[in-house]
């Protein structure tokens, strides 16, 4: 026996159910909606912006010659 039903306010609401008072059931969700945040277009947007940041120099692709340690030792003085 299949018994339809939908969760409302944490409390489950059967589609036409005869059980008697008192019977165990066993649930098993048919389909389980996905939270906003982990959406297809909300994870490619995050895999885009980690592409992005990714791809921003670091301190050391600087062909200047003058490093962040340097910059360090400006700011701060004596040895890094």
């Amino acid at each position: 026996m299949v018994i339809k039903g939908t969760v409302h306010n944490g409390m489950i609401r059967f589609e036409n159910s005869e059980l008697p008072e008192g019977t165990q059931v066993l649930i098993t969700p048919v389909q389980i909606p996905i939270a906003k945040a982990v959406k297809e277009d909300s994870l490619e947007q995050l895999k885009r912006e980690v592409h992005r940041i990714a791809s921003l120099a670091s301190e050391s692709d600087t062909d200047d010659g003058f490093s962040g340690a340097d910059h360090d030792k400006l700011l701060y003085g004596g040895g890094v």
